[in-house]
């Protein structure tokens, strides 16, 4: 393999991170010994059967099967032993590549059948059913060490929480139960409000902690609790301390939402009560137990953003983010607002280099994006063995630059070289340039020979 010092971008040190390769890929793959057992990802986009003109004859008789065998031993050889590879593909191969992967990767490391959309709508492809759909196949090296990262929480999940009463401990979720399904009898008992002497029972369930915890709770409220029997039953109730409660008749067991006991509203241990848990309603900062419908409501417990899980669990379902403009896992799908379409990534690469470069099987980048967030490290390498116009080395560049990673690519890019279409060069290479240079990116262009 040769440096061509004149095709390489960047500072000596970004093009050191970074290498655009020239060559047939099996070849290059079994050159690549300095890699073996080191790449985190290998996201990649193989060119399909689909009755157009078929750029991969080789020495294996040009048969799709017998082209991408061979390709994926090398793959699996150069990943981590958790590494994953996500292969992008359409109905054409879609059987034939989940049995061949199996065979390689084995079936027991299969992380994901991902179904994205890549048109917005029916398309006139088909006289029985319109193709609006391709599909990522993402297998690991060793499912058991394979890691699968959250995706960055959004604006629709943050939005359940708010901060009514300027909690220092920022936002929580308004609603939050206060039960468990699995109770134990102990936890099965009355909770007095001290905003209307109601009693308060969770019903099937069983309160979610502790007794001696949900006492704390309830006196930060102003008022003093206390453990008492209330033939109901039960064990014994948390109510307000020498205060009385409202008769079983006027309650079911598993809510009494109002105090129907006119002596209840009228005594002066719960008017003070009141008063007090008001004034802290209105003015403080509400205990972690609160209760809900501005303190004549069920009992709640607040849950904070900062200790929910930063992020959102990857399904294979995406439909919540916007995609049109250019800038435990299953079979599953995306639509085109999570993953892109594939006008999309036509529109993003005549963006970046203009149009007329005849280049038609580009995936979306924020297609790209996803998998490289989900299944890469932030210092991780990412390697695509069929780079075509360069998408990959585009994602890992935005990925580095939107959350200071420092994800490496390798890309991998013969051209036709039937048609003397050296577009390793004229496509992949422009366009990984035109998006490196203004983020202070680079790469080495290397010619296999």
């Amino acid at each position: 393999m040769r440096v061509i010092r004149e095709l390489c971008v960047g500072t000596e040190v970004n093009q050191s991170k970074n290498m655009i390769i020239e060559g047939e890929n099996l070849r290059v793959m079994a050159e690549l010994e300095q890699h073996r057992g080191r790449v985190d990802l290998i996201v990649t986009d193989p060119p399909y059967n689909t009755g157009r003109t078929f750029r991969y004859r080789d020495s294996w008789g040009g048969e799709w099967v017998s082209m991408m065998k061979p390709r994926l031993l090398r793959m699996q050889e150069l990943l981590k032993p958790g590494g994953v590879l996500a292969i992008c593909i359409d109905d054409n191969e879609l059987f034939r590549l989940g049995l061949l992967l199996d065979e390689v990767f084995g079936e027991q490391n299969r992380i994901a059948i991902i179904n994205w959309q890549k048109s917005y709508g029916p398309r006139n492809d088909n006289k029985h059913v319109s193709r609006d759909t391709e599909y990522v196949l993402v297998y690991a090296k060793n499912k058991e060490q394979a890691s699968t990262n959250l995706l960055p929480r959004n604006d629709v999940m943050n939005a359940k929480y708010k901060n009514p009463d300027n909690d220092p401990a920022g936002p929580w979720k308004i609603g939050g139960d206060a039960t468990v399904a699995t109770p134990a009898e102990r936890d099965r008992y009355a909770i007095q409000s001290p905003f209307t002497g109601a009693l308060h029972y969770p019903g099937a369930r069983a309160w979610s902690h502790p007794k001696k915890k949900m006492k704390e709770w309830l006196e930060q409220w102003g008022s003093h609790y206390e453990e008492r029997e209330l033939g109901d039953g039960r064990a014994k109730a948390l109510v307000l301390k020498n205060a009385p409660t409202p008769t079983l008749a006027d309650c079911k067991l598993d809510t009494c939402p109002v105090a129907y006991d006119d002596r209840v509203f009228e005594h002066p241990l719960l008017q003070s009560a009141r008063q007090k848990a008001e004034e802290l309603r209105d003015h403080g900062v509400w205990p972690m137990l609160y209760f809900t419908a501005n303190g004549t409501g069920r009992p709640a417990l607040k849950r904070y953003l900062q200790y929910v899980k930063q992020g959102k669990i990857p399904t294979t379902f995406w439909a919540e983010d916007d995609y049109d403009e250019p800038f435990v896992l299953g079979t599953e799908s995306w639509s085109h607002k999570e993953s892109g379409h594939t006008q999309a990534g036509i529109s993003e690469l005549n963006t970046i280099i203009g149009k007329g470069h005849n280049f038609q099987t580009v995936k979306p980048l924020q297609l790209i994006k996803k998998l490289i967030h989900i299944w890469c490290p932030p210092d991780g390498i990412v390697l695509d063995p069929f780079a075509g116009s360069g998408t990959t080395a585009h994602a890992v560049l935005d990925l580095n630059h939107e959350s200071g990673a420092d994800r490496q690519f390798i890309l991998i890019e013969q051209g036709n070289s039937e048609a003397w279409d050296q577009f390793a060069r004229t496509l992949t290479r422009e366009r990984v340039r035109r998006v490196a240079e203004p983020l202070s990116g680079g790469f080495e262009f290397i010619a296999f020979v």
